[in-house]
């Protein structure tokens, strides 16, 4: 087995080259494209645009769910799941299933397309039965093989040939489709639709009781036209004629309704339910892939873990003692000097009762230690003086240096 992981944007443009074997896309929430396949080659070439995938046998591909997504061929049979992004698929050789799905736009399908809760789809020939189940937009086929079952579509239905039995239900839209065996036909017409039904056989068509629409009804005879409605008669010997359901008025919807067989317009259950066995609802959508699994952590992951963030306490331990060591040196220094400053400023004092007389400059200030001349003896130096200098040193206006320059020449050095 060969993977690749790739790391690309959300919405990407990814091409499949053409498969010799099965293919398999699941849409995921990573923006990463993941290919696995169980042959020798595998080959990504992401600087293209599109980017694009080949392989040689099965392929296996998880990217962002919005990437628009183009197949040119597949082989075998192909699963496409969770993609937002339009999907665009050439020839399948075998059968196709989708869930979840944007919009698609569809090659010849060999064998079956089962679909669930698509976007628009604009198919060409599904050789096998066709089944639609949710359809958001318009639903478009050129040609089914087998039978056609299409329910719960939100825009219109137009399938040009189905080579046996249809049946749809709950369409909001305009329908026309023509089948070569049975159709069964159940819908609430909407005002201004045209619903155009052709069956090479029987066709049963259900409306609600309090439907209001205007029947074109065409069969090979009178005997085969039956609307199953209370008050309403179909005109005697008619095989192609017009009968309302409801009020009539401006714009209400129109059925065209064709049978090579016997026509049946009812509003009751028990018609309805027999001829609806063909009803291929009974089909489900295979499990998605598992995610490719976490790698495991290493034996030891806890324990280095442990390791790093015990180191790390460690280290912060060093750096706070460190730090409280500085601070507590810092404070010691810082004592010592203001012991030093207050003994330069007791020597200051004795020496003015001197008569010292000093003029000294300190930074940007010029002090006159005795502005009104000698102090006479036995005038001692006020605390001012002296604490006008520690005041300065503490509010750094003053460096340590400057303020011991001021003590030293208050003691007359």
């Amino acid at each position: 087995m060969k993977m690749q992981t790739l790391s690309i944007s959300s919405t990407p443009s990814i091409l499949v080259r053409a498969l010799s074997g099965d293919l398999r896309i699941a849409g995921w929430e990573r923006n990463e494209l993941m290919a696995k396949t169980d042959g020798d080659r595998l080959e990504l070439v992401p600087d293209s645009d599109p980017l694009i995938v080949s392989c040689d046998e099965d392929l296996i591909l998880y990217v962002p769910r919005g990437a628009n997504v183009i197949v040119e061929k597949v082989a075998g049979d192909a699963i496409l799941q969770a993609l937002n992004g339009p999907v665009s698929l050439g020839p399948i050789s075998g059968d196709l299933t989708m869930n979840d799905l944007g919009p698609a736009t569809l090659g010849n399908i060999a064998g079956d397309a089962s679909l669930r809760n698509i976007g628009a789809l604009n198919a060409g020939t599904i050789s096998g039965d066709l089944t639609l189940r949710g359809g958001h937009g318009i639903c478009a086929v050129d040609k089914v093989g087998g039978d056609g079952s299409i329910r719960d579509v939100d825009g219109m239905v137009t399938i040009e040939n189905v080579g046996s039995d249809l049946y749809v239900r709950n369409v909001h839209g305009a329908v026309t489709v023509k089948a070569g065996a049975d159709v069964a036909f159940y819908v609430s017409p909407l005002a201004g639709q045209i619903y155009d039904i052709s069956a090479g056989d029987d066709l049963i068509v259900r409306l609600a009781p309090e439907a209001n629409v205007k029947l074109h009804l065409n069969a090979a005879s009178a005997d085969s036209i039956q609307v199953d409605f209370p008050g309403v008669k179909v005109p005697e010997d008619c095989t192609s004629c017009e009968v309302i359901l409801g009020e009539a008025s401006q714009g209400m919807a129109e059925m065209l309704l064709t049978a090579s067989g016997d026509l049946l317009v009812t509003s009751q259950a028990d018609p309805w339910e027999s001829a609806a066995d063909f009803d291929r609802g009974d089909w489900r959508i295979p499990p998605m892939p598992p995610l490719p699994p976490i790698p495991p952590l290493p034996p030891d992951f806890s324990e280095r873990i442990n390791r790093r963030v015990q180191a790390s306490m460690e280290r912060a331990q060093i750096h706070i003692e460190a730090a409280g060591r500085k601070a507590e040196t810092v404070g010691r220094k810082a004592e010592a000097a203001m012991r030093r400053a207050e003994m330069k400023a007791h020597a200051a004092e004795v020496r003015g009762r001197r008569g010292a007389q000093f003029n000294v400059n300190v930074g940007r200030w010029n002090w006159d230690l005795m502005p009104n001349g000698p102090v006479e003896t036995g005038e001692a130096v006020t605390d001012d003086e002296r604490l006008i200098i520690l005041r300065m040193l503490q509010e750094k206006k003053i460096s340590l240096a400057e303020a011991e320059k001021l003590l030293a020449a208050l003691e007359g050095k």
